[in-house]
């Protein structure tokens, strides 16, 4: 998947005008100047064209953003809660100028040249098109899913690069893409659109509709009917709640994560814990276990030595993942290396391989006790090193949820709490800090 699919072109037209970025900018300037005609001046437009992009923004939003009055404008509830989302987005964008043209994070400047300023001169066809270039991975592909033509996209492309004063392309005789930097800063425009979609859903929330959109990865060796229950209690709170679950490597969904298309992973943590950008909470260990189908010979012994497992073959995750680095472990204390015969990272192929012969994987518990209750797979009574594994989720550290997907998470946290996956006690259940307090 590319960058955030909710800030691409071809979107809705109602979509399309709630990011138009020259009346976000002007929305900000009204807030800041305390009314339509002082900001008019430091915008350096006329009061009525001020006037006419906030009448035009509000009826995107289907609502009032301000009370105009002798004394100024003030804003509303409902502009409030827009305000928060349009800061947030501002500051995300004005971030990635500084960072990509190396300026200070605020940027203290006052030339022309400052971040801020920067922004302000970017407009809506230069973004999404770079956005569609990275996305798409050149300029012609991006043409092709905005409807567009080339000339057009390629001129976007000159004139966010002459904006920004920084390469963002990878020019060759017949293609552009974007290069490093273009991409990264591709990746922060469509975080920072992300926040307009987010103040939807905000507003939605305030007016009691009972909607919202949850975008959830997980991660194969999670529980699927954990997942499936604290996402019909969700919808039995929220009937028109709109959810994607998606499934796949941890490389690939953090990547998702981060570029604004998820808003949380769920499954087993790394070790050590990912800091930085995103941040990981626990919800409960959740060791490995040797299993094997039943019916198999090891299956009823009640006591089994490592030196047991020799004599059957493996079936095994391909590497750079946990699971596999526990399987390296324990063959490394046995003298006679077991035989492995297929690595995949399929878990339903190799569920299939346990149960139509004699071969043993590593699994987590909850594999047996709740993603497959009454399955053909049991555990084997031996112990593994290295055998806990912390189960939890994963979202961006600047993540500011909506009520929706607020809700999902303490409703997965209940699910957790509720059922006992195995005897292991819970792991800390200390809270996240509530984003919507931000």
């Amino acid at each position: 998947m590319g960058f955030d699919q909710r800030a691409e072109v071809n979107e809705s037209d109602e979509s399309d005008d709630l990011a138009r970025l020259r009346r976000l900018f002007l929305f900000d300037a009204v807030c800041e100047a305390g009314g339509i005609g002082q900001a008019a001046l430091q915008s350096g437009r006329t009061q009525p064209a001020v006037s006419l992009a906030i009448s035009k923004l509000e009826a995107s939003f289907g609502g009032r953003l301000f009370e105009r009055g002798f004394g100024g404008s003030e804003l509303t509830a409902e502009g409030a809660i827009v305000q928060r989302r349009v800061r947030r987005m501002l500051d995300q964008m004005e971030r990635a100028v500084a960072s990509l043209t190396g300026q200070s994070a605020p940027a203290a400047a006052h030339g022309k040249n400052d971040a801020r300023n920067m922004c302000r001169h970017l407009t809506d066809s230069q973004v999404r098109c770079h956005i569609a270039i990275a996305n798409a991975g050149s300029a012609a592909e991006a043409a092709q899913q905005l409807r567009i033509s080339q000339p057009a996209v390629h001129r976007a492309a000159r004139q966010i690069e002459q904006t920004v004063g920084v390469s963002l392309y990878r020019r060759r005789v017949h293609s552009v893409s974007a290069n490093a930097a273009g991409i990264e800063f591709a990746r922060c425009l469509s975080l920072a659109l992300y926040e307009i979609a987010q103040a939807r859903e905000d507003l939605a929330y305030a007016r009691g509709q009972l909607s919202g959109k949850v975008a959830i990865g997980v991660l194969p060796m999670l529980p699927p009917r954990l997942v499936a229950r604290a996402i019909q209690r969700l919808r039995e709170r929220y009937p028109a709640a709109r959810l994607t679950v998606d499934e796949g490597s941890h490389a690939r969904l953090l990547r998702e994560l981060r570029n604004g298309t998820l808003d949380i992973i769920i499954g087993a943590l790394r070790t050590p814990r990912l800091t930085g950008a995103v941040q990981e909470t626990e919800l409960f260990a959740d060791p490995f276990i040797i299993a094997v189908r039943k019916g198999h010979r090891l299956a009823g012994k009640k006591t089994i030595r490592a030196q047991d497992l020799t004599g059957y073959d493996w079936v095994v995750p391909q590497r750079n993942v946990p699971r596999r680095t526990t399987i390296d472990s324990i063959f490394a204390r046995l003298q006679l290396k077991p035989t492995i015969v297929v690595e995949t990272s399929s878990l339903a192929m190799m569920m299939a391989m346990l149960v139509e012969s004699d071969c043993i994987t590593l699994l987590a518990r909850s594999q047996i006790s709740e993603a497959y209750p009454g399955s053909e797979m049991v555990a084997l009574e031996l112990d593994t090193p290295a055998a806990r594994r912390a189960v939890g989720y994963t979202v961006r550290t600047d993540w500011l949820s909506t009520a929706v997907q607020e809700a999902f998470i303490e409703l997965l946290r209940e699910e957790c709490e509720e059922r006992t996956i195995f005897n292991d006690a819970p792991a800390s259940r200390s809270r996240r800090p509530r984003p919507r307090s931000a």
